[in-house]
């Protein structure tokens, strides 16, 4: 089953083993040969040329208008453009070894395969407590985004792949991390970006760089609270298509039987309670 990994990164200097590891896990699994690796990276200047690094590695610049979700927009286009031909396409940020990571350990090959069966998103499904509202839709779970695959045929299908890129539809300013009275998005869900960003815990986890006081650290936490609504966003456009968010500890658990005959995947709070079964973590 041939791969089309996308690996998003800023400049090389943040999350330095995030590749080596990367690599690691690919060969742990027996897949680094099935494997066409796109190092896309967004602090690269725009319209240079790709740079072979070794059989199937291609440097690329990036677009980080949205982050990876430009990045990803503009890779999914080139590669149509270029003919590429695969299976799959893993979608993976330099940080997906940060914050929770035992889904990378919830994973055999032939769940793959599973991928492209039953038109689904196999990565790790997060959950706030409650619904809460971006734009028209109420939504409580999304797939984390450092880290997912989806079909060739799938991923084709995906759009937009970055919703939101003007923080000024949110964001009373342009320095101001004080929502807009009439952002679309619900005052609960506000307050879980706000808490998340700031530093404060959540689901037993809090943020590595949370945002400090002054004007450029409003502005980072403007973006970096975009990327959130982006990463929400997507979960709610794959939902519309019919395209099924799959949980990596839900699938590895129904190992003992064979992928072609597992059925569609049950709504995610079904998944999110075997995981929770199987982690240890009350209900």
């Amino acid at each position: 089953m041939k791969i089309l990994c996308l690996f998003v990164r800023h400049g090389s200097e943040q999350y330095p083993d995030a590749l080596p590891l990367l690599d690691q896990w690919y060969e742990r699994h027996g897949l680094l040969g099935e494997r066409t690796l796109w190092i896309i990276d967004n602090a690269r200047p725009p319209g240079q040329l790709p740079q072979a690094l070794g059989p199937r590695i291609l440097l690329r610049s990036g677009d980080n208008q949205a982050w990876e979700f430009s990045a990803w927009s503009q890779a999914i286009r080139q590669a149509q453009t270029e003919g590429v031909r695969c299976d799959l396409v893993h979608f993976v940020t330099s940080a997906y070894n940060t914050l929770y990571t035992e889904y990378l350990q919830h994973f055999r090959p032939d769940m793959l395969a599973y991928v492209t069966a039953h038109n689904s998103c196999l990565g790790h499904i997060d959950s706030y407590p409650q619904p809460i509202r971006l734009g028209p839709t109420e939504s409580q779970y999304w797939t984390r985004t450092c880290f997912f695959f989806l079909s060739w045929a799938t991923a084709q299908r995906v759009n937009p792949w970055a919703a939101f890129g003007q923080p000024e539809l949110f964001f009373a300013g342009a320095d101001s991390r004080q929502f807009r009275p009439d952002a679309p998005l619900s005052a609960d869900y506000r307050s879980h970006i706000t808490s998340w960003l700031e530093g404060q815990e959540m689901g037993g986890h809090t943020w590595h760089s949370p945002v400090g006081d002054g004007a450029h650290e409003n502005r980072r936490f403007q973006l970096k609270a975009l990327a959130i609504l982006n990463e929400h966003r997507l979960a709610i456009t794959l939902r519309a298509a019919g395209i099924r968010l799959v949980d990596f500890c839900w699938l590895h658990a129904q190992r003992e039987t064979p992928v072609a005959r597992l059925p569609n995947p049950p709504p995610e709070l079904a998944q999110l309670m075997v995981r929770r079964k199987i982690l240890g973590i009350p209900e």
